[in-house]
């Protein structure tokens, strides 16, 4: 719905005349509750493999999530743009599968966000900033974009 200066609800105007996405509060919540479990998804895994969690066992698990914040934030800073940042396309690919409950909203949530997350490294593995066709924001975008898509076609 247009607001009385022609700009949609639920995005709000940057000091920098960008349209920033603003996603429900609950949005926010289903996505940080994704990046926090998928960040000590290494812990989780090893706790679930190993019925005696040792010393060994922690170093790894502890290497194993700083290769985890490493691999995001590579995929978060060549992902986003100044059009779309890396939060932003993650709000707006939680907020397309929401139900209005949010046990369901989020249990969709998690699939999707996790083949975002995963495509999204592929994408900075792959980026090439002198290729449209390779650069890793674009293609990050048109993912968001497609995500959304799918919901307006159900």
């Amino acid at each position: 719905m247009q607001g009385r200066s022609g700009r949609d609800e639920c995005s709000k105007r940057e000091p920098d005349g960008r349209d920033r996405l603003e996603a429900p509060a609950c949005v926010h919540v289903y996505v940080w509750i994704f990046m926090v479990t998928l960040s000590v998804s290494p812990v989780l895994c090893l706790l679930g493999a190993c019925d005696v969690f040792g010393r060994r066992e922690a170093h790894l698990s502890l290497l194993l999530v700083g290769l985890m914040q490493a691999t995001l934030y590579v995929a978060q800073r060549r992902c986003s743009t100044e059009d779309l940042s890396y939060w932003e396309g993650l709000l707006g690919a939680a907020a397309s599968v929401t139900t209005g409950r949010n046990l369901i909203s989020l249990l969709r949530t998690f699939p999707l966000l996790c083949a975002i997350v995963i495509l999204s490294v592929g994408f900075a593995l792959d980026h090439d900033e002198s290729s449209g066709a390779h650069h890793a924001g674009l293609r990050f975008g048109r993912l968001i974009i497609w995500a959304h898509k799918q919901r307006l076609r159900k």
